[in-house]
């Protein structure tokens, strides 16, 4: 059984993100975890002030986080898919700290998220949860979904790379998985800086099509163009239903978000985007 991890803040981005999520594990046993981190006010992070049950601010926040999650579950126990099912979970807590916690405590498979938040800034696809969390998560993949983004099958996964690393299988198991079940064509995109590949970046992509074996896949290259705009033109000429990253340092995700004007392809693009990484379990 899988164990898929939602956090959600009850906006309708968030919503949309547990509708594609539902959609996308149709087929598989899962078990849901809807997590809602909630905030007591009158109470800083900042000064480390905690509240704790029993406090009557406490108390008000945790219980309307409850009934928001009860409501949740209700919609989505309401579809009766018997391969589902969901547990609703508050957390008085920082967002990744409450994350982190629940992805080793539940031995948490996949966390599917929003790409924005109630208080989203207008004019930006993914907010700062979910870049924060697609880049300080590591031991499970992330899957972020724009708020307009529904899920129709995968027939063309977007897989951009610079061939300076090599990609280990299990690092692109979650790609593997994807690609068993919904048999798309992986575009490999390559983002250029010179015209010729290294020694190592040949044999890194001579690796990366072993681990790809038995899988549709083609390679692509772009030249003179920064990284996260070439992804993001590349994925809408091809209309495609999904960007994968592997997330690890001197990666190119990871070079990405350290770009502050940049931040990530997230402010580029309204395709979902699924970042792996490591699994240390």
């Amino acid at each position: 059984m899988k164990r898929i991890l939602l956090p959600t803040d009850f906006s309708d981005h968030a919503q949309n993100a547990i509708a594609y999520a539902t959609e996308l594990y149709k087929h598989e046993e899962c078990r849901f975890y809807v997590l809602n981190v909630f905030k007591v006010y009158g109470y800083s992070t900042i000064n480390m002030m905690y509240p704790e049950p029993g406090n009557p601010a406490y108390d008000v926040a945790f219980n309307e986080s409850q009934k928001k999650l009860k409501d949740t579950i209700r919609r989505l126990v309401f579809a009766k898919n018997p391969k589902h099912t969901f547990e609703g979970l508050s957390k008085n807590n920082f967002l990744l700290d409450a994350v982190n916690h629940l992805v080793e405590e539940k031995a948490i498979d996949m966390i599917v998220m929003g790409t924005q938040g109630a208080k989203n800034a207008k004019g930006t696809n993914y907010g700062s949860n979910a870049v924060a969390v697609m880049e300080k998560v590591t031991a499970c993949p992330v899957l972020a979904i724009p708020s307009k983004a529904e899920f129709m099958g995968y027939r063309e996964i977007i897989f951009p790379t610079s061939y300076e690393l090599p990609y280990k299988k299990t690092e692109i198991s979650p790609l593997l998985h994807i690609a068993r079940e919904f048999k798309p064509t992986i575009r490999i995109l390559h983002i250029r800086e010179n015209e010729e590949l290294t020694e190592t970046q040949i044999e890194n992509r001579r690796l990366l099509e072993d681990n790809l074996n038995g899988v549709k896949y083609t390679f692509h290259s772009l030249t003179n163009i920064e990284p996260a705009i070439g992804i993001s033109c590349f994925t809408e000429s091809r209309n495609a239903d999904l960007i994968t990253l592997v997330n690890r340092k001197h990666s190119l995700l990871y070079r990405l978000i350290e770009k502050p004007v940049v931040k990530g392809i997230s402010f580029y693009t309204n395709t979902p985007i699924l970042v792996m990484h490591v699994r240390n379990r």
